[in-house]
């Protein structure tokens, strides 16, 4: 029986680890406004956590150099791990957790929201017929290159396209779906890709919405799909991720402007979608082997 109050922590609020860690994350997307999912990044000190229950699908992905001792309990079930550097630990919403370790630990912390899993893959499941089940320590490299890549894109100041940072979220959620939960469903395969007219239906919303920060979630559900269909389906049908197509689309519209107007830098780079000159400059370099100006300067000879 227990005596302690289980803390319930919302992965949704800023001061969620206040709760259950000594210090906050020195990294947090929080503000990044990512949808229905959130990254931490964390070096904390040795800690005995709280009993607590987390409102969202949470993942940890140790980072810490030298293998770690750490005693977990999770659902009532007491387990004694050697966490080594990568490795994955799975904590469901709503479960019972609690650990303890004794060095300096660091580590990323995904909070993933049930809504995300739903838009991810809503025509692959019923989802209220599937349960993500409890996993603890173990290798899981997709999982971790996952983790490495969005924490890369928050220390880039947060500035990948939503649609990037979208297409990461989608892969992990269908990870899990299948390896992690208790349907562990087949994925239905569609080899000949999108049908012609959703994919004139992609391609048009893409182009009548370059200046936005377009999302793979907006982008699919104008043509009716999941995220994670339309993301595989789109890029058997064009070659490109949705990212690739949508940044592609960005500079050939950036070149069009360069070309045919007399408009500065830092009029266009908003109308294709970039929030800062840099980061256009970033990726028309990476694109084009050369800057927008230096571009300008030769087409105009």
């Amino acid at each position: 029986m227990r005596t302690e109050k289980i803390i319930s922590v919302d992965f949704a609020q800023e001061d969620a680890y206040s709760q259950i860690l000594p210090r906050s994350p020195l990294i947090t997307s929080y503000h990044a406004n990512w949808n229905d999912f959130r990254l931490d990044y964390h070096q904390q000190p040795p800690f005995e956590t709280p009993e607590h229950t987390p409102q969202q699908h949470v993942i940890s992905i140790s980072l810490t150099k030298q293998p770690i001792n750490v005693e977990r309990v999770l659902d009532g079930h007491v387990q004694h791990e050697c966490i080594k550097y990568g490795d994955i630990v799975v904590i469901p919403a709503s479960s019972y957790h609690k650990l303890s370790w004794e060095i300096e630990a660091e580590f990323l912390v995904l909070s993933l929201e049930k809504a995300l899993f739903a838009r991810a893959g809503y025509d692959l499941i019923d989802m209220q017929y599937t349960d993500i089940i409890p996993h603890f320590a173990d290798s899981d490299p997709l999982i971790q290159q996952i983790g490495l890549a969005l924490q890369s894109e928050l220390e880039s100041d947060g500035m990948g396209s939503r649609v990037y940072i979208e297409s990461l979220a989608t892969t992990l959620c269908i990870h899990l779906l299948r390896h992690y939960s208790v349907s562990s469903s087949k994925i239905t395969k569609h080899p000949e890709g999108l049908s012609r007219l959703k994919l004139r239906q992609a391609i048009e919303y893409i182009n009548q919405n370059l200046e936005k920060d377009l999302g793979l979630a907006e982008i699919a559900t104008a043509v009716g799909m999941s995220m994670y269909h339309f993301s595989r389906l789109f890029k058997q049908s064009t070659c490109f991720s949705p990212h690739q197509y949508v940044m592609n689309c960005r500079i050939e519209e950036a070149k069009r402007l360069l070309t045919k107007t007399e408009q500065a830098i830092d009029q266009i780079y908003p109308q294709v979608g970039f929030q800062n000159q840099s980061h256009f400059t970033n990726v028309f370099r990476k694109l084009m082997g050369t800057t927008p100006n230096a571009y300008r300067k030769q087409v105009k000879i």
